[in-house]
């Protein structure tokens, strides 16, 4: 091979490298573009992402319930046996733009993995009430997620959905909170995010007999702090109840961790809570 043709082949494998490069560079940038651009839906609580994945842990799971606030209003489903509460809460941002000041009507709808509806529910949005509680009981198959829905007249339609799992516990069930203040009547939680001038009260249904009853408060990474939180019994024993000012808690984020206990069964309830500035 001359000299002249030898560099023309080495120019062109250069030209082909270079095109082969470039277009690699090309495909991963819209790779990264497409998982950046993908929406993200995270689940509440009651999904229990630690179920699915192995590297994610009970505490983790449970933090995932606070990264939701910017939703026109936020879902949440706790579970205890058969039965659902279904939680719909505005958002922040749609309380200050007045959405849905004049109420809703809400539906709640469990439906199967095949997206076959298992069950229905419907509950008003009161005006002014900004959040709305609706018992769903299901029976047969277990749902494998819970779909809302806000309808109003001179409002945009809003749907949003909550994957579930199966609930493994015997002892007792999925919280149900409720905010509060000075001048503000208890409503019910979707979005755990408080004012340190809010109250907080914390409901976990007892499904069986209790020997022991245990709660504390856990920082982000799950370390206890030096906070004594009360627990008492209500509903004549059929709940857990702690209820508490959140003025002497800091801003950030944190964990309330149940333990109840029955002979040789152990379980733990995490509920993430966030303390606003």
């Amino acid at each position: 091979m001359s000299d002249r043709t030898a560099d023309g082949a080495r120019a062109g494998t250069q030209t082909t490298n270079a095109t082969t490069i470039a277009s690699r560079q090309w495909l991963c940038a819209i790779v990264v573009t497409s998982v950046i651009l993908m929406p993200a839906r995270p689940p509440s609580a009651v999904s229990l992402l630690a179920s699915q994945a192995a590297d994610v842990s009970p505490r983790e799971a449970a933090l995932t319930i606070l990264e939701r606030a910017n939703r026109p209003f936020v879902p949440y489903v706790a579970a205890a046996g058969k039965t659902l509460t279904v939680v719909a809460e505005l958002s922040p941002a749609s309380i200050r733009a007045g959405r849905w000041k004049d109420g809703a009507d809400v539906t709640a709808m469990a439906v199967g993995a095949g997206g076959e509806p298992l069950a229905t529910a419907k509950g008003r949005l009161e005006a002014g009430a900004y959040s709305v509680a609706i018992p769903l009981t299901v029976s047969g198959t277990w749902p494998a997620r819970v779909t809302i829905a806000l309808r109003a007249d001179g409002e945009r339609p809003a749907d949003d959905w909550v994957r579930l799992e199966r609930p493994s516990g015997t002892l007792v069930g999925e919280p149900v909170a409720y905010r509060s203040g000075s001048r503000v009547a208890p409503r019910p939680v979707a979005g755990f995010e408080f004012a340190r001038n809010e109250r907080i009260r914390a409901e976990w249904p007892v499904l069986a007999p209790l020997e022991r009853r245990d709660v504390r408060l856990l920082d982000r990474s799950g370390r206890p702090l030096a906070v004594e939180l009360p627990l008492s019994d209500g509903q004549e024993g059929r709940t857990l109840v702690v209820d508490m000012s959140l003025s002497g808690i800091v801003r950030g984020d944190y964990l309330i961790e149940l333990t109840a206990g029955s002979g040789a069964t152990i379980e733990h309830r995490l509920l993430a809570i966030r303390i606003k500035p």
